[in-house]
């Protein structure tokens, strides 16, 4: 069971990183030209389909980054059948520095694909506090990646 499970995350780390690089590329497009203090009607089509293409990829890589987390705590017997037990363990093996923080980043990820903002204000902000905390997600990803290098010997 174990091997399987490290075979998962082995898998699971190649799909990080083609979500991470889609991420990165839309970020990276977003940030050349986003501004905090911009109303949204002043986007063109094209930046706004972008913004909704940045928002679901920061969700996506958010998501899988959550399923390589459980897949580690599996593989190292932990409990996991409360979230809260994974997070604890990825601060012990620091893949976290903070349980706050990773919920803080999944608050924004349940936002952002809840998004029923009331003013365009709030809308930007958030898409701001998202941009912002993309590079923590590439961060939690590099950890992760360190250890799964370390404790079973995958590559990326």
């Amino acid at each position: 069971m174990r091997n399987e499970l490290i075979e998962a995350l082995r898998d699971k780390l190649v799909q990080l990183k083609k979500i991470r690089r889609n991420l990165e590329y839309t970020h990276n497009k977003v940030a050349n030209w986003w501004r905090v203090d911009v109303g949204f009607d002043q986007w063109n089509e094209d930046q706004l389909e972008l913004l909704a293409a940045f928002k679901a990829r920061f969700s996506e890589l958010q998501d899988h980054l959550a399923s390589a987390m459980k897949l580690i705590a599996g593989i190292e017997g932990e409990r996991a059948e409360a979230f809260t037990y994974v997070l604890n363990f990825m601060v012990q093996i620091y893949v976290l520095e903070s349980v706050d923080e990773w919920r803080n980043v999944r608050d924004l990820r349940n936002a952002a694909t809840h998004d029923y903002s009331d003013t365009e204000e709030a809308k930007a902000i958030h898409f701001h506090r998202l941009i912002q905390n993309t590079h923590y997600l590439y961060e939690t990803q590099d950890k992760l990646a360190h250890f799964a290098d370390k404790a079973y010997s995958i590559k990326q």
